[in-house]
């Protein structure tokens, strides 16, 4: 599967969220195991969890004396799952204040 593509094509939170579980339940305890225990991501339930793990493993793997490849997927995979909770959040509010914009230019022309 191309997680990060699944990652990109997330339409709302529920579907990020999905998605980063998924990965997590998907993968094999052996690619765990090259992954240090306390950098190893829990399954989330909100989009700040998914921040969070965003941060630890950034800063997990900046100060890894011995990272390596599956660590630096997880990391990457979470910075993208990141900036996609990111981009729908931005997305939400930008169709919130069209709809408010929409809503005052209806009161306008009603004269209310």
């Amino acid at each position: 599967m191309n997680w990060l593509k699944e990652v990109s094509e997330a339409s709302n939170n529920d579907a990020l969220l999905a998605v980063v579980n998924d990965y997590l339940l998907q993968h094999p305890d052996d690619f765990w195991t090259w992954v240090p225990r306390d950098s190893r991501p829990s399954l989330v339930a909100t989009v700040d969890e998914v921040h969070e793990w965003h941060r630890k493993l950034n800063n997990d793997l900046a100060c890894a004396t011995q990272p390596n490849v599956r660590m630096q997927d997880v990391c990457v995979f979470f910075v993208r799952a990141s900036a996609r909770a990111h981009e729908l959040s931005q997305r939400d509010t930008a169709r919130r204040e069209s709809s408010n914009d929409a809503v005052r230019e209806s009161a306008k022309i009603s004269g209310n």
